[in-house]
């Protein structure tokens, strides 16, 4: 993938769009996280216009034409992939919250994220392909990514395992979508574990004590935070971004009251702490989505904040738009270059470049309503239907 020279490197990012619902006795219980929604939304627009600003070809004349405000700005929007893993940790912590772990919860929860996600990830894999051949074979413009794709290649993207055996992503930001499963484990699993170190366990109570919930986050987040984070060879896996993912669910449990607002302060005032030590954008990202979102709640805006119609559309298609937005901006930045024979003004490079976030958010429009949004349903299903046996004791026979 292209890059420009000693600008930063590339930080991609996707994280699933899940709704959620407010706190029980705070509004009705139908409501969304308008908030939340519309903090994914904005994330998931920052990455895509980082991702298409990063990646203009060379000689990059938007680039070198624009103001360096505009050039520092669009730069720092690669934080929408902070903004997205704190998300998901708040959303996680919430969708867990009635859920008392045995094994067949585990599976069961374990299988609504794959229907959830891997529909609408498998196909944009198949578009990457597909953007790649057409590339290749009809248009003569360069490939979206580099190396062939061997079935190794192919088999290892399928499994959510590509960086794990040294693959590099088919399309920006797909590795998040990795980090994001191996999440869902260790959350359902340390939601258990936490449940057993409560007395509560005994009756089957699926609420957990503050105790249980620290001993078993607390201790591998922060060394996350202070350790794993700051290795390279850590960033295929969870444990290189806990930490983001613990700030989320650290700020649900204070909302929901099973952990006090001390130790939620405590967990930020370390991390700040760090800040003044070695400042670091996305530490400062991340701490800052945890903070807005604690206030949020706290003064009962989450369903009211940024509930603007485009915000919130965004939000809904984000895991979409952020899974195909690299394969549509590659085949029409490099098709516009080449149409003006890879000698664009700068007005035309400008044009070219909205023009791709444009048709990236219509793709990702598509995606949703014929992919996603399918998807979704099929996970409520499971989920409802599970639901059923749990109360009626076996599933129901015709």
């Amino acid at each position: 993938m292209a890059n420009h020279g000693e600008r930063e490197t590339d930080l991609n990012s996707d994280t699933p769009p899940i709704q959620a619902s407010l706190p029980s006795g705070s509004i009705p219980a139908t409501s969304r996280f308008v908030f939340v929604d519309g903090l994914r939304g904005f994330a998931a627009l920052a990455i895509v216009v980082f991702h298409i600003w990063w990646y203009e070809p060379y000689p990059w004349p938007a680039l070198e034409s624009a103001p360096a405000i505009f050039d520092a700005v669009f730069l720092r929007l690669r934080g929408g992939v902070q903004i997205l893993l704190v998300i998901s940790g708040f959303v996680i912590a919430y969708t867990l919250r009635n859920l008392w772990v045995t094994p067949r919860e585990i599976a069961s929860f374990v299988v609504r994220r794959i229907v959830r996600l891997v529909p609408a990830y498998w196909v944009a894999i198949a578009i990457a392909i597909a953007t790649d051949a057409l590339c290749a074979r009809f248009l003569e413009l360069p490939s979206p990514f580099d190396d062939r794709v061997s079935a190794l290649r192919l088999l290892a993207h399928l499994m959510f395992s590509q960086d794990a055996f040294g693959y590099e992503s088919l399309s920006a930001g797909m590795w998040t979508v990795c980090i994001e499963m191996q999440f869902y484990v260790v959350a359902v699993f340390g939601w258990g574990a936490a449940q057993r170190l409560t007395s509560k366990s005994r009756t089957g109570e699926a609420k957990t004590s503050a105790v249980g919930l620290l001993l078993t986050f607390a201790p591998l987040s922060l060394y996350s935070f202070f350790h794993w984070h700051r290795l390279d060879t850590t960033t295929p896996w969870v444990t290189h971004f806990l930490w983001f993912f613990f700030l989320g669910m650290a700020t649900w449990w204070t909302l929901d009251r099973t952990i006090s607002v001390w130790v939620f302060c405590i967990t930020i005032g370390v991390v700040i702490g760090q800040l003044f030590v070695e400042w670091e954008i996305a530490n400062a990202i991340a701490v800052g989505t945890a903070i807005l979102i604690f206030i949020a709640g706290r003064m009962d805006r989450l369903n009211v904040w940024l509930n603007w119609r485009w915000l919130q559309y965004l939000g809904r298609i984000s895991y979409s738009l952020y899974l195909i937005h690299y394969s549509i901006s590659h085949l029409l930045i490099h098709g516009g270059w080449k149409l003006f024979e890879n000698t664009p003004s700068a007005a035309q490079a400008c044009g070219i470049l909205s023009f791709s976030v444009v048709s990236s958010v219509l793709a990702g429009h598509i995606l949703y309503i014929a992919v996603e949004a399918p998807s979704v349903r099929w996970a409520a299903k499971i989920k409802l239907k599970a639901n059923l046996i749990d109360l009626h004791g076996a599933p129901a026979r015709n």
